[in-house]
């Protein structure tokens, strides 16, 4: 099983500074709070113990005659409480309900965090490609001014439109994927509450600029 501990470590590592560490805090609170699986595990979890490991017995009658232990004569009640002394059945099951909580939330966890990672990953290649767009949009409007003060051919133009082209394109493909990918993360582990995990990951994304 996976510890806090080393849940703690992922967390580290996916976020080095107190600062960038805010939205993902929040974000690996909610899927703990919002995630169908763990909901209904940890619901489990809760009536499992509730369930009281005694039983008691109410028990009716009639006596013709009072007597001295029975009381006066007439309709009686009785109620007979039974306190198992050696039987650890329901602390069994509630631990077993407890692990199962636990390492459901671990293996949760455990998911979003790699998922996290990913989009990390993605969001560090889409920052390089925006780098390099912006780096060849001053190369396209330097390769311009040269052209119009008659210092270049107009026909050196066409390369670097190309790579402007190219660099634009690639960027807009890495945006495209880091959206899919941040609205798929949500949507698998914020439950209803999918929409604001989406928003929270797209605060940590933003907070990751170089």
């Amino acid at each position: 099983m996976i510890r806090c501990a080393a849940l703690a470590a992922a967390v580290t590592l996916c976020a080095p500074s107190a600062v960038l560490a805010a939205p993902l805090d929040d974000a690996i609170a909610l899927v703990q709070r919002a995630h169908p699986v763990l909901q209904a595990q940890q619901a489990q979890y809760r009536e499992t113990t509730r369930q009281r490991d005694w039983s008691s017995d109410i028990t009716l009658g009639w006596t013709q005659r009072g007597t001295a232990e029975g009381g006066a004569a007439g309709p009686n009640a009785g109620i007979r409480v039974s306190i198992p002394l050696f039987d650890r059945s329901h602390e069994l099951r509630s631990a077993e309900a407890r692990s199962g909580w636990m390492l459901s939330r671990d293996g949760v966890l455990t998911g979003f965090l790699a998922s996290v990672a990913e989009l990390e990953a993605l969001m560090f290649e889409r920052h390089e490609a925006e780098r390099m767009r912006d780096f060849r949009r001053d190369r396209l409007e330097y390769q311009q001014r040269q052209v119009e003060e008659g210092i270049a051919e107009p026909d050196t133009l066409w390369p670097v439109a190309e790579a402007m082209e190219q660099a634009d394109l690639a960027y807009a493909e890495r945006h495209r994927r880091g959206d899919a990918l941040r609205e798929r993360i949500a949507r698998e582990f914020g439950g209803g509450q999918w929409t604001t995990l989406r928003d929270l990951l797209a605060d940590h994304a933003n907070r990751m600029r170089p």
